[in-house]
């Protein structure tokens, strides 16, 4: 992608509530504009029962931790066992740990149960603070 020319278009669309009316923002993002390592800034946040967008944090971006290559030149260099040895994490012989049972797992009359009382607020933001 280094040496491609080429454009992302990113669309956040919500609707005002009381209003109805669909909202927009909208921006473009050419080659030469994006970096590797980076994410951007969470925008979307829920306040009181409703969400949020801070338009003013739309570009900000933040540096993670992010290899320097791309996911087929790793996979290539652990093939050919061009990495050091002490990253033994990346390499494929390592067994995935077994995941311990979840303590009290829901039936499925529970579940149920559980749907059955959600009742208008079925959807509602206004919920989310109250599941565990």
């Amino acid at each position: 992608m280094e040496k491609e020319e080429f454009e992302i278009v990113v669309i956040l669309e919500g609707m005002v509530e009381a209003t109805g009316m669909t909202c927009q923002a909208r921006s473009s993002y050419l080659d030469t504009e994006v970096l590797w390592g980076y994410r951007f800034t969470p925008v979307l946040s829920l306040e009181k029962g409703f969400y949020e967008v801070d338009y003013n944090n739309f570009h900000d971006i933040y540096e993670t931790n992010t290899p320097s290559c791309s996911a087929r030149e790793l996979a290539a260099s652990l093939r050919e066992g061009q990495l050091l040895p002490h990253l033994s994490l990346l390499t494929p012989d390592v067994k995935p740990l077994p995941l311990d049972p979840l303590p009290n797992p829901v039936t499925k009359e529970e579940g149920e149960e559980e749907e059955g009382e959600r009742g208008e607020t079925n959807g509602s933001a206004a919920t989310l603070g109250d599941r565990p």
